[in-house]
């Protein structure tokens, strides 16, 4: 005999009461299954760039991966809408069709699409990203406290100014001249150049401007450089030069002019060296910070969050193009070496 048959038989009501339980979860199990899956929260990702460009297809998959460190998948928890504008001028109506799209949150990549984000909604939270110096362009009242519906990672590029100027002291000792190439119709360019003349002057150089608004005046703009009157160019990197990277060091080597950047895919085209944030790291931060908002943090609360890493970048074939040998400093602090 087994223990179980020594047990008492279960009475009439304990077997009611089984049945009843077993009853109710088959009614109750419909319904759960019929429930609503979770909303798929919409991103407006709004860049300057086409999606198949290198730069743009690295800062998605970046922000990708700081949104899942949040608990964020992609077609599963949130769906990316991909916007580009190169055209600044066109940006800020582009901008209002996108927050009528009624976007969970905007992605503006650049100051100028920030800009137009902010002044276009109140509401949709705004995350930013590769902004100079967000409180100068009146995006945020203070690095700490934004205070509004936007926040985002800034690169501090006129910060870096005084690195570019004493990479040009490193790399050609006795300049006292340098070009800087510029598009004014960027406001955040104005700001680094205020910055890099400030730190130019501290050090006696003088600094050539050499503004430019389309591929047309890059081109013009380069191919008037002498070495005679400049050792040096150094662009401020932007949309525009991006575009127009291979161009620009192929110009410069043309006119035998070192060019040094803000931008460490200018070094990779063939530009001599640049000092720049990781602008890896900050896709991550970028995508980071979005998963935070669509949790339920506020943009109001959360910091603008500041490069930590910083990269240095040298073209050896450049510099032997150019007849260049770069200081042995220069190499030991070298993060990328291309040779």
């Amino acid at each position: 005999m087994t223990t179980s048959s020594l047990l008492p038989p279960p009475t009439v009501s304990l077997v009611r009461r089984r049945i009843l339980a077993i009853a109710l979860c088959a009614a109750c199990a419909p319904v759960a299954a019929a429930q609503p899956p979770a909303k798929r929260r919409r991103i407006a990702f709004f860049n300057v760039l086409p999606p198949a460009a290198p730069s743009a297809v690295n800062v998605l998959a970046r922000f990708r991966e700081g949104m899942q460190s949040q608990g964020f998948l992609d077609g599963a928890d949130y769906a990316i809408d991909y916007l580009w504008e190169e055209r600044v001028d066109r940006v800020p109506s582009r901008m209002q069709a996108v927050i009528g799209s009624g976007p969970d949150l905007v992605v503006a990549i650049t100051t100028p699409v920030a800009l137009a984000a902010a002044k276009a909604t109140r509401e949709v939270p705004v995350v930013f990203g590769t902004v100079s110096d967000p409180v100068a362009s009146g995006l945020v009242r203070s690095l700490a406290r934004p205070g509004g519906n936007v926040t985002g990672v800034a690169n501090v590029l006129p910060a870096l100014s005084g690195k570019l100027i004493e990479l040009v002291r490193e790399i050609l000792p006795g300049a006292k001249r340098i070009a800087v190439l510029w598009n004014p119709d960027n406001p955040a360019k104005a700001l680094e150049l205020r910055e890099l003349e400030v730190h130019a002057r501290r050090v006696g150089i003088e600094c050539a401007r050499f503004p430019a608004r389309s591929a047309g005046e890059i081109e013009a703009a380069v191919s008037a450089l002498d070495p005679s009157k400049a050792a040096a160019l150094v662009v401020l990197a932007e949309t525009l030069t991006n575009a127009n990277r291979e161009r620009i060091a192929r110009l410069a080597l043309a006119a035998r002019m070192p060019a040094l950047f803000n931008y460490t895919p200018h070094v990779e085209a063939g530009g001599l060296a640049a000092y720049s944030p990781d602008y890896d790291l900050q896709a991550i931060r970028l995508g980071e910070l979005a998963g935070r908002i669509l949790a339920g943090a506020s943009p109001a609360m959360l910091p603008v969050e500041q490069p930590s890493r910083f990269l240095l970048t040298v073209n050896l074939a450049t510099a032997g193009a150019l007849g260049l040998e770069l200081p042995p400093a220069v190499l030991l602090r070298a993060d990328k070496v291309i040779e």
